[in-house]
């Protein structure tokens, strides 16, 4: 890789009035990808990603932003960004200081140690303000300079926020989609995108959950601390009711760090009854054999759409905080929130949100589908048919995207080097403030 990946990863901070600021460790030398990703689900993406790019360039220099995933890819890890992962509103709103030091940290990295390659991975409010920025600061190919900027996993521009499709074909090199009909979305842009598959229509990546007959139900609350926070005492409260019942039913929870473990255990101490038929469980790549269960009730997410694959029964919820549903009311103009649904044009799996999703309801629900396998299992038929692989692998993608430099535009390149820290200086809030304010609404 050109540098040592079991080099600790320093993440040094010091003073800046009454925040701190963030400094990136250094790399062994000019690197050639920085990959970022700001979530769990774009970590995993990511560290599949890194593998299959380094497969094709084995001697790459690679640094990478995000989870335990990319930590234990390969690359040199330089900040647990995933470890802050927020979703909503407000929920963002509250973690604005920290997001405001990450975005200047990330752009300082970048101007100082210009990687050949930058690829964002989803987030893309967070993301396209530091593309924006870099741009801006005559960083990227797009502002004159040399480092070029790839985005993984489209924004949902076809739910909301249309006109960012612009905004990203004036920043970027290249896009890469999950789901082909997205490719047509940007066709009236001048940005190259090129499909590469949902990660699971890939022979490669088993599933970690199945359906099997055994009264056990997945209590699946997210991978974000708020989410987790807002939805799993519904879920617990839904599944006394199960037991109550029914004696037999036991509750699985997987969890995808051990920060959202220690959450999960707090909340389990409040329902000392049902403490020995929870059971929380580490979740990740490369598991031996995947988790059965006979029925799931999950936060709207990555989860839902691969529980609904597996064609497990089950409910989708979705509780935030106040401010951020009203506010997303009125931002987001789709049918569903589970991905499952929006495939597939009707509510196959059936979506409570806010105080709809309450546990007598829930409960009830889920009684209903406790026989309800052979009507699930036709939904997940219908989804292995839209998602079918795509045109190369990420890695493919990655390798063969070229910087795209427009007629015309001049190539400013090492000249800027020397006025890297000058760039850095001429931080302000504006772009970055609230950076991910909207990321709950671009999932």
């Amino acid at each position: 890789m050109g540098i040592d990946s079991n080099r600790p990863a320093a993440i040094l901070i010091r003073p800046m009035g009454n925040a701190d600021v963030i400094e990136l460790p250094n790399p062994g030398g000019r690197v050639d990808l920085l990959v970022m990703a700001a979530e769990c689900s774009g970590d995993e993406l990511g560290a599949q990603l890194i593998r299959e790019y380094t497969a094709i360039n084995p001697g790459a220099i690679i640094c990478a932003i995000g989870g335990d995933g990319m930590r234990l890819s390969g690359a040199q890890f330089l900040f647990p960004l995933a470890n802050h992962a927020a979703m909503g509103i407000w929920e963002v709103l509250r973690q604005g200081c920290f997001f405001l030091r990450f975005f200047r940290a990330a752009v300082h990295w970048i101007c100082r140690h210009r990687p050949r390659r930058v690829c964002f991975i989803d987030s893309p409010s967070l993301h396209l303000r530091i593309a924006k920025r870099l741009t801006k600061l005559h960083i990227s190919v797009h502002g004159g300079g040399d480092v070029a900027l790839y985005h993984y996993v489209a924004p949902q521009v076809w739910a909301w926020g249309p006109n960012r499709r612009f905004a990203m074909a004036s920043m970027l090199d290249a896009l890469a989609v999950l789901f082909p009909f997205e490719v047509a979305v940007f066709s009236d842009t001048n940005l190259p995108t090129t499909c590469v598959g949902h990660p699971f229509a890939r022979r490669n990546c088993p599933s970690p959950v199945c359906y099997e007959e055994n009264h056990r139900i997945l209590l699946l609350p997210g991978s974000r601390r708020a989410m987790v926070c807002h939805n799993f005492p519904t879920m617990l409260d839904t599944f006394a009711r199960l037991v109550e019942d029914d004696g037999r039913w036991e509750a699985i929870c997987p969890y995808p760090t051990e920060q959202i473990h220690e959450i999960l255990r707090q909340k389990i101490r409040r329902h000392p009854s049902l403490a020995e038929k929870i059971h929380p469980v580490p979740i990740a790549n490369g598991m031996v054999r995947p988790i059965g269960a006979q029925l799931a009730l999950v936060c709207a997410g990555t989860m839902s759409l691969r529980c609904a694959m597996e064609g497990i029964p089950g409910i989708v919820i979705c509780r935030v905080h106040p401010i951020t549903h009203a506010i997303g009311r009125h931002l987001v103009r789709v049918r569903f929130l589970a991905m499952a649904n929006l495939l597939l044009g009707y509510e196959c799996y059936p979506e409570y949100v806010q105080r709809a999703a309450n546990p007598a309801t829930l409960a009830e629900k889920l009684r209903q589908f406790v026989h309800g396998r052979r009507e699930f299992a036709e939904v997940a038929r219908e989804l292995h048919r839209h998602l079918r692989g795509g045109e190369m692998t990420p890695g493919e993608w990655l390798s063969a995207a070229q910087p795209r430099v427009e007629n015309g535009q001049k190539q400013v390149g090492d000249e800027v080097a020397g006025g890297n820290q000058q760039c850095v200086d001429q931080h302000d809030a504006d772009d970055g403030g609230m950076v991910a304010a909207r990321d709950g609404f671009d999932e």
